[in-house]
């Protein structure tokens, strides 16, 4: 009985884990950061940003053995539908792969050498924003 217990208090305290490395890895996520600074997501942006981490999480404890590609997709989908951005600065396997690694011991990754070289956004004819990395 107390070893169920024990068990069961471990899964939840990984899965707390898990979901503060998610939001720590969004929030370190420059694509997102211009999304909610520029309120592309309308009114209610910063919700919505801290909601993706909740939905991220979810995914991954509704789906067992994701692939990089579907994890991709899913961010590339939530920012389409989310913020109507499109992100296009090779920043969504870096978010995809995150590992827990970086989070659990409290230090935020290190900027990866195109988080500097991102152009803020770029309106293109049909209303899309386009987040790219400058050339």
């Amino acid at each position: 009985m107390l070893r169920g217990r024990m068990m069961a208090g471990a899964a939840e305290d990984l899965r707390a884990l898990f979901g503060v490395a998610v939001r720590a890895a969004l929030e370190a996520w420059p694509a997102l950061q211009i999304a909610v600074e520029n309120g592309f997501g309308g009114v209610h942006s910063q919700e919505k940003a801290e909601w993706l981490g909740g939905a991220v999480e979810e995914y991954f404890f509704r789906n067992a053995d994701l692939e990089l590609d579907e994890v991709e997709d899913f961010l590339g989908e939530l920012m389409t539908n989310e913020f109507d951005t499109v992100v296009e600065d090779g920043s969504l396997p870096q978010v995809a792969a995150t590992n827990d690694g970086a989070a659990t011991d409290g230090v935020c990754p290190q900027p990866g050498p195109d988080s500097q070289t991102i152009k803020e956004e770029e309106i293109v004819e049909d209303g899309w924003t386009i987040v790219r990395r400058k050339k």
